[in-house]
């Protein structure tokens, strides 16, 4: 099921692609138009289907959450080119590197207090890459030098929450209200108004939470840097409660549910595909982190003290728990000192054992969860259910090679309008829509999910029994060779093609790398896809696609206990129910704060 991701950006919206892992290559990426106006909403994503240029997997997150601070124009969009290309289509990656470039002295770097860890060439992005860590405190800085213009920084914590309070989400709202050198009411609106950026945003993930920025021009992109280095390890928020209260949540006189993040998740849990994701994800993982909302339960937010908010800040927010990203054109020198201005004010701490992300263990026999959705009252309820079936794959993380034959397989299945998994689903005329997101590895363990909304109450079961009996089909006799064919030359081109449109390259490329590197693996393992896709062609070439993929199909899926399937059903009274717990809550939050 769908992962969520909370975005900020108050003017300009830059849509945020799926933050890719090793099989999340073939995406491509750009923006027209479409605008919404509103000073603060939800807009639901849905990506089911859209090209057969556009593998399942790639995608932006149905559940994104864009926060705005103020009333303000949004545009966005993206569409794909559904033309068919052959794997012998030439590369078009424009951004270019020799493999000659040079390099930083280690001598250079040991003035600033990093050593360096190791040193790669990219073939796949034209890139050289080396990781450094900092001495003193322990912080990991990918440093990616090629020709692109368009530089990138990012600065990644790992903040995995203990329950649904919404910290991480709080959190990502208040660092950007002001900081020491920074002290504006809102520095990041008078960024908006004054840089030359192309990209400027935070999100919050399940288990990390990112502050990417990019710019062509030097002198803007290391003022944004400095700006947002600042805003993290040195914000305003840690001793002023009123930005805790604004962001948060406060009580008021007339309106005691003010707070932009508490409204914010009351409409994202208003909305039954926002329910049906956050009771999968919660119901996939009890154990870990992942059972509880990064994004904030509005249930639960107002039991979040400011003295809770100020500790997770100082425990998570430091250099020994960051990962730092630097891409473009710049000199790495000038990166490592701007770092070390920020870094060497730090000591060592023990946050990046803390924040590890444990893994959960699997179930031993699968879960059938019942969920209530609201539902307008005098609606036709007669074909408002839904039903989606949910598999943890593995009880690890997988090796590259696995991750993007589970990527391609993801694609045969659902990939297209003419997939055969999505078309007898939607042939069926058993629910009027999909839902699921097929496979999902964005989080510490990929997953999959499927299945339908709009079913009636007596066709629950047919639906279930239709998505395993399709899924056992085609383990049985396999995809025909040539879909397994076009998914290949699709995929293959769109990896070598590289295009993120107006989104930027580098950042596409940090959320690749961060995919791996947030769980303490090879941060430059998901950024060569070249070795795996030869020896996946090669094994289909010599086995056969069905040798490949039914037995990934029997494993991770069909003989795989790890299962939970959700039943969402409409409800009238759940609104008024919900109204009426909210009041009690803040009944009994202001009582312990009076």
């Amino acid at each position: 099921m769908e992962r969520a991701i909370f975005l900020r950006n108050p003017n300009k919206l830059h849509l945020l692609p799926r933050h890719y892992s090793p099989r999340n290559f073939f995406s491509l990426f750009s923006s027209s138009s479409k605008s919404a106006r509103s000073s603060s909403f939800t807009r639901r994503i849905l990506h089911r289907p859209i090209s057969p240029l556009t593998p399942r997997s790639l995608l932006l997150p149905r559940r994104c959450r864009f926060l705005p601070l103020s009333d303000t124009t949004y545009s966005s969009s993206f569409h794909f080119n559904k033309h068919h290309f052959s794997s012998a289509s030439p590369h078009a990656i424009a951004t270019q590197c020799s493999p000659g470039v040079s390099t930083l002295p280690d001598e250079v770097a040991a003035k600033y207090g990093f050593e360096k860890v190791s040193e790669e060439f990219i073939g796949e992005c034209k890139s050289k890459a080396v990781l450094f860590k900092h001495k003193k405190t322990g912080a990991e800085v990918m440093s990616v030098s090629n020709d692109d213009e368009n530089k990138v920084f990012g600065i990644v914590f790992r903040t995995p929450p203990k329950d649904s309070t919404g910290i991480p989400h709080i959190l990502e709202h208040s660092v950007l209200c002001g900081s020491r050198k920074y002290p504006l009411k809102e520095p990041f609106v008078e960024l908006l108004k004054g840089s030359l950026h192309t990209f400027l945003n935070a999100f919050t993930y399940p288990d990390r939470t990112c502050y990417p920025v990019a710019s062509t021009n030097t002198k803007d992109f290391y003022n944004l840097v400095d700006v947002y280095l600042d805003a993290v390890f040195f914000p305003k928020c840690m001793e002023d409660h009123h930005t805790f209260q604004q962001e948060g949540w406060h009580f008021e006189l007339n309106n005691p549910s003010e707070g932009v993040v508490f409204n914010e998740m009351k409409g994202v849990y208003s909305q039954p595909d926002n329910i049906l994701g956050r009771t999968a994800q919660l119901a996939l993982f009890p154990d870990n982190t992942y059972g509880v909302d990064s994004g904030g339960d509005p249930k639960v937010i107002p039991k979040l003290t400011f003295e809770q908010f100020k500790e997770f800040h100082g425990k998570y927010y430091h250099p020994s728990n960051a990962r730092i990203w630097f891409y473009g054109d710049d000199d790495p020198t000038e990166r490592l000192r701007i770092l070390s201005e920020y870094l060497d004010m730090f000591d060592a701490s023990s946050a990046s054992n803390e924040s590890r992300i444990e893994q959960q263990k699997f179930f031993s026999e699968p879960v059938r969860i019942v969920e209530k959705y609201p539902a307008g009252d005098g609606s036709d309820l007669k074909k408002k259910h839904m039903v989606c079936l949910n598999w943890l794959l593995a009880d690890k993380p997988l090796d590259l090679e696995t991750e993007l034959t589970l990527g391609f397989l993801d694609h045969l299945m659902l990939g297209t309008p003419a997939s055969p998994l999505t078309k007898i689903l939607l042939d069926s005329g058993l629910g009027d829509a999909i839902v699921g997101s097929g496979v999902e590895d964005e989080l510490l363990q990929p997953q999959f999910s499927i299945g339908l909304k709009g079913v009636s109450k007596e066709d629950i079961e047919k639906v279930e029994e239709l998505v395993m009996g399709t899924l056992k089909k085609l383990a049985e006799e396999g995809f025909e060779t040539d879909a397994v064919e076009a998914s290949m030359n699709t995929i293959e081109f769109s990896l070598r093609e590289n295009n993120t449109g107006s989104f930027p390259r580098g950042l596409s490329l940090m959320l690749q790398s961060i995919s791996k590197w947030i769980y303490d693996m090879d941060p430059f393992e998901p950024l060569k896809y070249e070795k795996p896709l030869m020896a996946l062609k090669a094994r289909i070439a010599e086995e056969g696609s069905k040798a490949v993929f039914s037995p990934l199909i029997e494993k991770f899926i069909l003989n795989n206990p790890h299962c939970v399937t959700i039943e969402m059903q409409p409800d009238p009274e759940k609104a008024s129910r919900d109204e009426a717990a909210e009041r009690k809550i803040f009944g009994e939050s202001k009582s312990k704060h009076d």
